[in-house]
Protein backbone atom coordinates (compact mmCIF):
# COMPACT_ATOMS: atom_id res chain seq x y z
CA UNK A 1 0.00 0.00 0.00
CA UNK A 2 1.29 3.44 -0.91
CA UNK A 3 2.13 5.54 2.13
CA UNK A 4 -0.09 8.48 3.01
CA UNK A 5 1.99 11.64 2.86
CA UNK A 6 1.29 13.87 5.87
CA UNK A 7 2.66 17.36 6.46
CA UNK A 8 2.61 18.60 10.05
CA UNK A 9 2.33 22.37 10.39
CA UNK A 10 3.40 23.68 13.76
CA UNK A 11 6.17 23.10 16.27
CA UNK A 12 4.21 23.14 19.52
CA UNK A 13 3.36 20.22 21.78
CA UNK A 14 0.82 18.63 19.41
CA UNK A 15 3.17 18.97 16.43
CA UNK A 16 6.02 17.38 18.34
CA UNK A 17 4.01 14.48 19.74
CA UNK A 18 2.31 13.83 16.39
CA UNK A 19 5.64 13.78 14.54
CA UNK A 20 6.71 10.80 16.61
CA UNK A 21 3.41 8.93 16.83
CA UNK A 22 2.33 9.29 13.20
CA UNK A 23 5.82 8.81 11.81
CA UNK A 24 6.28 5.56 13.73
CA UNK A 25 3.43 4.04 11.68
CA UNK A 26 4.72 2.52 8.44
CA UNK A 27 1.51 3.53 6.64
CA UNK A 28 2.48 7.19 6.82
CA UNK A 29 5.30 9.39 5.60
CA UNK A 30 5.70 12.42 7.88
CA UNK A 31 6.99 15.84 6.89
CA UNK A 32 7.24 19.06 8.89
CA UNK A 33 6.58 22.60 7.66
CA UNK A 34 8.17 24.92 10.21
CA UNK A 35 9.74 28.36 10.52
CA UNK A 36 12.74 26.66 12.15
CA UNK A 37 13.76 23.75 9.91
CA UNK A 38 17.39 23.91 11.07
CA UNK A 39 16.29 23.08 14.62
CA UNK A 40 14.56 19.82 13.65
CA UNK A 41 16.15 16.41 13.35
CA UNK A 42 15.01 13.77 10.88
CA UNK A 43 15.46 11.19 13.65
CA UNK A 44 12.60 11.99 16.01
CA UNK A 45 11.06 10.20 18.97
CA UNK A 46 8.04 10.59 21.23
CA UNK A 47 8.11 8.96 24.67
CA UNK A 48 5.09 8.32 26.91
CA UNK A 49 4.97 8.18 30.70
CA UNK A 50 5.33 4.39 30.63
CA UNK A 51 8.59 4.58 28.70
CA UNK A 52 7.11 3.49 25.37
CA UNK A 53 8.88 5.08 22.42
CA UNK A 54 7.53 6.11 19.02
CA UNK A 55 10.48 6.51 16.68
CA UNK A 56 10.05 8.39 13.45
CA UNK A 57 12.18 9.27 10.44
CA UNK A 58 10.89 12.58 9.14
CA UNK A 59 10.96 12.74 5.36
CA UNK A 60 11.18 16.48 4.60
CA UNK A 61 11.71 19.34 7.05
CA UNK A 62 11.33 22.75 5.46
CA UNK A 63 10.03 26.30 5.73
CA UNK A 64 9.20 26.30 2.01
CA UNK A 65 5.62 25.13 1.27
CA UNK A 66 6.47 24.55 -2.40
CA UNK A 67 8.90 21.86 -1.32
CA UNK A 68 6.35 19.66 0.42
CA UNK A 69 2.69 20.75 0.17
CA UNK A 70 2.16 19.66 -3.49
CA UNK A 71 3.18 16.11 -2.50
CA UNK A 72 0.87 15.79 0.48
CA UNK A 73 -2.35 13.84 0.92
CA UNK A 74 -3.06 15.40 4.32
CA UNK A 75 -1.89 18.70 5.79
CA UNK A 76 -2.28 18.53 9.57
CA UNK A 77 -2.45 21.84 11.45
CA UNK A 78 -1.01 21.65 14.96
CA UNK A 79 -1.14 25.39 15.48
CA UNK A 80 -2.73 27.90 17.86
CA UNK A 81 -5.81 29.64 16.48
CA UNK A 82 -4.04 32.91 15.78
CA UNK A 83 -1.55 31.18 13.44
CA UNK A 84 -4.02 29.21 11.31
CA UNK A 85 -4.91 31.95 8.87
CA UNK A 86 -1.33 32.92 7.99
CA UNK A 87 -0.32 29.31 7.34
CA UNK A 88 -3.46 28.67 5.28
CA UNK A 89 -2.51 31.67 3.16
CA UNK A 90 1.04 30.31 2.85
CA UNK A 91 -0.01 26.88 1.58
CA UNK A 92 -3.04 27.96 -0.47
CA UNK A 93 -1.37 28.01 -3.90
CA UNK A 94 0.43 24.69 -3.41
CA UNK A 95 -2.45 22.38 -2.43
CA UNK A 96 -3.32 19.68 -4.94
CA UNK A 97 -7.08 19.23 -5.59
CA UNK A 98 -7.49 16.04 -3.56
CA UNK A 99 -5.40 17.18 -0.57
CA UNK A 100 -7.25 17.21 2.77
CA UNK A 101 -6.51 20.01 5.24
CA UNK A 102 -7.15 19.19 8.88
CA UNK A 103 -6.50 20.32 12.43
CA UNK A 104 -5.94 18.60 15.76
CA UNK A 105 -8.36 21.08 17.35
CA UNK A 106 -11.32 22.96 15.89
CA UNK A 107 -12.39 25.08 18.85
CA UNK A 108 -10.32 28.08 17.78
CA UNK A 109 -12.29 28.69 14.60
CA UNK A 110 -10.32 26.41 12.26
CA UNK A 111 -13.21 25.67 9.89
CA UNK A 112 -14.14 29.36 9.71
CA UNK A 113 -10.60 30.24 8.62
CA UNK A 114 -10.55 27.41 6.07
CA UNK A 115 -13.83 28.59 4.54
CA UNK A 116 -12.59 32.17 4.34
CA UNK A 117 -9.10 31.46 2.96
CA UNK A 118 -9.52 28.25 0.92
CA UNK A 119 -13.28 28.29 0.32
CA UNK A 120 -16.08 26.00 1.56
CA UNK A 121 -15.27 23.50 -1.21
CA UNK A 122 -11.91 22.64 0.39
CA UNK A 123 -11.74 19.09 1.74
CA UNK A 124 -11.18 19.55 5.46
CA UNK A 125 -11.57 18.02 8.92
CA UNK A 126 -10.91 18.83 12.53
CA UNK A 127 -10.80 16.91 15.78
CA UNK A 128 -13.08 18.04 18.59
CA UNK A 129 -10.31 17.82 21.19
CA UNK A 130 -6.57 17.47 20.85
CA UNK A 131 -5.45 13.84 20.55
CA UNK A 132 -2.67 14.03 23.15
CA UNK A 133 -1.49 15.88 26.20
CA UNK A 134 2.22 16.45 26.61
CA UNK A 135 5.02 18.74 25.53
CA UNK A 136 8.23 18.90 23.57
CA UNK A 137 11.29 17.56 25.37
CA UNK A 138 14.09 18.77 23.12
CA UNK A 139 12.78 21.11 20.45
CA UNK A 140 12.68 19.47 17.05
CA UNK A 141 14.07 16.18 18.37
CA UNK A 142 11.79 14.61 20.98
CA UNK A 143 8.48 14.89 22.81
CA UNK A 144 6.83 13.65 26.00
CA UNK A 145 3.36 12.13 25.60
CA UNK A 146 1.65 12.52 28.99
CA UNK A 147 -1.85 11.32 28.11
CA UNK A 148 -3.89 9.59 25.40
CA UNK A 149 -7.59 10.01 24.64
CA UNK A 150 -9.71 6.84 24.73
CA UNK A 151 -11.60 8.04 21.64
CA UNK A 152 -11.41 10.99 19.26
CA UNK A 153 -14.27 12.79 17.55
CA UNK A 154 -13.91 14.39 14.13
CA UNK A 155 -16.04 16.66 11.95
CA UNK A 156 -15.50 16.90 8.19
CA UNK A 157 -16.40 19.20 5.32
CA UNK A 158 -16.70 18.27 1.64
CA UNK A 159 -15.29 14.77 2.19
CA UNK A 160 -16.87 12.31 -0.25
CA UNK A 161 -16.14 9.21 1.83
CA UNK A 162 -15.93 10.38 5.47
CA UNK A 163 -15.82 6.83 6.85
CA UNK A 164 -12.65 6.21 4.86
CA UNK A 165 -11.04 9.33 6.31
CA UNK A 166 -12.14 8.32 9.79
CA UNK A 167 -10.33 5.00 9.34
CA UNK A 168 -7.18 6.79 8.20
CA UNK A 169 -7.26 9.11 11.22
CA UNK A 170 -7.83 6.14 13.52
CA UNK A 171 -4.70 4.53 12.12
CA UNK A 172 -2.81 7.83 12.24
CA UNK A 173 -3.49 8.54 15.91
CA UNK A 174 -3.75 4.90 16.99
CA UNK A 175 -7.06 5.74 18.68
CA UNK A 176 -10.72 4.97 17.85
CA UNK A 177 -12.27 7.88 15.90
CA UNK A 178 -15.97 8.71 15.71
CA UNK A 179 -17.55 10.85 13.00
CA UNK A 180 -19.57 13.89 14.06
CA UNK A 181 -22.45 15.27 12.03
CA UNK A 182 -21.50 18.95 11.62
CA UNK A 183 -18.43 21.19 11.66
CA UNK A 184 -19.98 23.40 14.36
CA UNK A 185 -19.80 20.49 16.80
CA UNK A 186 -16.03 21.01 16.92
CA UNK A 187 -16.11 24.80 16.45
CA UNK A 188 -18.15 25.43 19.59
CA UNK A 189 -15.97 24.01 22.35
CA UNK A 190 -16.16 24.01 26.14
CA UNK A 191 -12.62 22.69 26.51
CA UNK A 192 -9.60 25.03 26.21
CA UNK A 193 -11.52 28.08 24.88
CA UNK A 194 -13.49 28.18 28.14
CA UNK A 195 -11.29 26.17 30.50
CA UNK A 196 -8.13 28.28 30.26
CA UNK A 197 -9.77 31.73 30.48
CA UNK A 198 -11.94 30.60 33.39
CA UNK A 199 -8.95 29.28 35.27
CA UNK A 200 -6.83 32.37 34.61
CA UNK A 201 -9.69 34.62 35.72
CA UNK A 202 -10.16 32.79 39.03
CA UNK A 203 -6.44 32.79 39.73
CA UNK A 204 -5.81 36.42 38.80
CA UNK A 205 -9.18 38.23 38.95
CA UNK A 206 -7.76 40.82 41.37
CA UNK A 207 -4.96 41.76 38.96
CA UNK A 208 -3.91 45.38 38.54
CA UNK A 209 -1.06 46.82 36.43
CA UNK A 210 1.02 47.05 39.61
CA UNK A 211 0.38 43.47 40.75
CA UNK A 212 3.26 41.01 41.11
CA UNK A 213 3.04 37.50 42.55
CA UNK A 214 5.48 35.80 44.91
CA UNK A 215 4.96 32.36 43.31
CA UNK A 216 3.31 30.66 40.35
CA UNK A 217 0.12 28.72 41.23
CA UNK A 218 -0.85 25.37 39.74
CA UNK A 219 -3.41 25.39 36.97
CA UNK A 220 -5.09 22.17 38.00
CA UNK A 221 -4.07 19.70 40.69
CA UNK A 222 -3.48 21.13 44.17
CA UNK A 223 -4.75 24.67 43.49
CA UNK A 224 -7.88 23.85 41.50
CA UNK A 225 -11.03 24.72 43.50
CA UNK A 226 -14.83 24.70 43.46
CA UNK A 227 -14.90 28.35 42.38
CA UNK A 228 -13.17 27.43 39.13
CA UNK A 229 -15.36 24.38 38.58
CA UNK A 230 -18.52 26.40 39.14
CA UNK A 231 -17.53 29.21 36.77
CA UNK A 232 -16.51 26.68 34.11
CA UNK A 233 -19.92 25.01 34.35
CA UNK A 234 -21.70 28.39 34.27
CA UNK A 235 -19.88 29.39 31.07
CA UNK A 236 -20.60 25.95 29.66
CA UNK A 237 -24.30 26.48 30.40
CA UNK A 238 -24.18 29.71 28.39
CA UNK A 239 -22.60 27.82 25.52
CA UNK A 240 -25.33 25.17 25.84
CA UNK A 241 -28.00 27.84 25.33
CA UNK A 242 -26.22 28.93 22.14
CA UNK A 243 -25.98 25.36 20.86
CA UNK A 244 -29.71 24.82 21.45
CA UNK A 245 -30.48 27.64 19.00
CA UNK A 246 -28.44 26.10 16.17
CA UNK A 247 -29.74 23.21 14.02
CA UNK A 248 -26.98 20.78 15.03
CA UNK A 249 -26.90 17.71 17.25
CA UNK A 250 -26.03 19.23 20.62
CA UNK A 251 -25.57 15.76 22.10
CA UNK A 252 -22.32 15.56 20.14
CA UNK A 253 -20.93 18.33 22.36
CA UNK A 254 -21.05 16.86 25.87
CA UNK A 255 -21.28 19.28 28.77
CA UNK A 256 -18.27 19.63 31.04
CA UNK A 257 -19.95 17.51 33.71
CA UNK A 258 -20.91 14.84 31.17
CA UNK A 259 -17.45 14.72 29.63
CA UNK A 260 -15.76 14.16 32.98
CA UNK A 261 -18.47 11.84 34.32
CA UNK A 262 -19.39 14.12 37.23
CA UNK A 263 -22.74 14.87 38.86
CA UNK A 264 -21.89 18.18 40.51
CA UNK A 265 -19.30 20.87 41.12
CA UNK A 266 -17.47 19.13 43.96
CA UNK A 267 -17.07 15.94 41.92
CA UNK A 268 -15.68 17.96 39.02
CA UNK A 269 -13.12 19.58 41.32
CA UNK A 270 -11.94 16.22 42.61
CA UNK A 271 -11.79 14.87 39.05
CA UNK A 272 -9.67 17.72 37.68
CA UNK A 273 -7.32 17.50 40.66
CA UNK A 274 -6.78 13.80 39.96
CA UNK A 275 -5.99 13.81 36.22
CA UNK A 276 -2.37 12.68 35.85
CA UNK A 277 -1.43 14.69 32.71
CA UNK A 278 -2.68 17.85 34.47
CA UNK A 279 -0.26 17.42 37.37
CA UNK A 280 2.35 20.16 37.89
CA UNK A 281 1.07 22.36 35.04
CA UNK A 282 1.50 26.07 35.76
CA UNK A 283 0.52 29.19 33.81
CA UNK A 284 3.37 30.88 32.00
CA UNK A 285 4.51 33.92 33.99
CA UNK A 286 7.39 36.36 33.70
CA UNK A 287 9.96 36.57 36.49
CA UNK A 288 10.99 40.10 37.45
CA UNK A 289 12.88 41.62 40.34
CA UNK A 290 9.50 42.49 41.87
CA UNK A 291 8.08 38.98 41.54
CA UNK A 292 6.08 37.20 38.82
CA UNK A 293 3.86 39.03 36.35
CA UNK A 294 1.24 37.71 33.93
CA UNK A 295 2.45 36.80 30.46
CA UNK A 296 -0.25 38.30 28.23
CA UNK A 297 1.54 36.94 25.16
CA UNK A 298 0.97 33.32 26.16
CA UNK A 299 -1.65 31.34 24.24
CA UNK A 300 -3.98 31.24 27.28
CA UNK A 301 -4.54 34.90 26.40
CA UNK A 302 -3.64 35.25 22.71
CA UNK A 303 -5.53 32.14 21.54
CA UNK A 304 -8.20 31.23 24.07
CA UNK A 305 -9.64 34.73 24.49
CA UNK A 306 -9.96 36.12 20.90
CA UNK A 307 -10.29 32.74 19.16
CA UNK A 308 -12.23 31.02 21.93
CA UNK A 309 -14.41 33.07 24.26
CA UNK A 310 -14.88 35.95 21.81
CA UNK A 311 -15.92 33.45 19.12
CA UNK A 312 -18.52 31.96 21.49
CA UNK A 313 -19.69 35.46 22.44
CA UNK A 314 -20.07 36.30 18.73
CA UNK A 315 -22.44 33.36 18.29
CA UNK A 316 -24.32 34.44 21.39
CA UNK A 317 -24.66 37.99 20.10
CA UNK A 318 -26.08 36.88 16.74
CA UNK A 319 -28.46 34.40 18.39
CA UNK A 320 -29.42 36.87 21.15
CA UNK A 321 -28.31 34.56 23.93
CA UNK A 322 -27.18 36.39 27.13
CA UNK A 323 -23.67 35.39 28.22
CA UNK A 324 -22.97 37.32 31.45
CA UNK A 325 -20.24 35.03 32.82
CA UNK A 326 -18.47 34.89 29.45
CA UNK A 327 -18.76 38.69 29.20
CA UNK A 328 -17.24 39.08 32.66
CA UNK A 329 -14.14 37.07 31.71
CA UNK A 330 -13.73 38.84 28.37
CA UNK A 331 -13.95 42.24 30.10
CA UNK A 332 -11.27 41.14 32.59
CA UNK A 333 -9.01 39.83 29.80
CA UNK A 334 -9.39 43.04 27.81
CA UNK A 335 -8.29 45.00 30.86
CA UNK A 336 -5.29 42.73 31.47
CA UNK A 337 -4.26 42.69 27.78
CA UNK A 338 -5.12 46.36 27.16
CA UNK A 339 -7.17 45.34 24.12
CA UNK A 340 -10.74 45.63 22.90
CA UNK A 341 -11.86 42.56 20.98
CA UNK A 342 -14.45 43.08 18.25
CA UNK A 343 -17.16 40.47 17.78
CA UNK A 344 -17.22 38.85 14.34
CA UNK A 345 -21.00 38.85 14.06
CA UNK A 346 -20.96 39.34 10.29
CA UNK A 347 -19.16 36.02 9.69
CA UNK A 348 -21.29 34.16 12.21
CA UNK A 349 -24.54 35.54 10.79
CA UNK A 350 -23.49 34.53 7.29
CA UNK A 351 -22.64 30.99 8.46
CA UNK A 352 -25.92 30.58 10.30
CA UNK A 353 -27.92 32.02 7.39
CA UNK A 354 -26.30 29.45 5.08
CA UNK A 355 -27.29 26.67 7.48
CA UNK A 356 -30.94 27.67 7.11
CA UNK A 357 -30.83 27.35 3.30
Amino acid sequence: MQKINVCICGGGSQGHISAGVIGSNSNFSVNVLTRNPDKWSKNFKTIDLNGNEYRSTINIITNNPDEIIPQCNIVLFCLPGYANRDVLMTIKNFLKPDCIVGSVFGGSGFFLEVFDVLGPEQKSFSLQRVPFTGRSLEYGKSALLKGYKSTLNVAVNNIEYPEKLTGILQDMFNTPVQLLSHYLTVTLSNSNPILHPVRMFVLFKDWTPDTYYSSIPYMYDTDWDDETSELWVECDNELRQIIEKIPINGNEIPTVLEYYGCRNISELTVKIQSIEPFKNVKPHMIKTNKGYSLDIHHRYFTEDIPYGLVLIKSFGEVLRVPTPKTDMIIAWAQRVMNKNFELDTKTIKSLLDNEKK
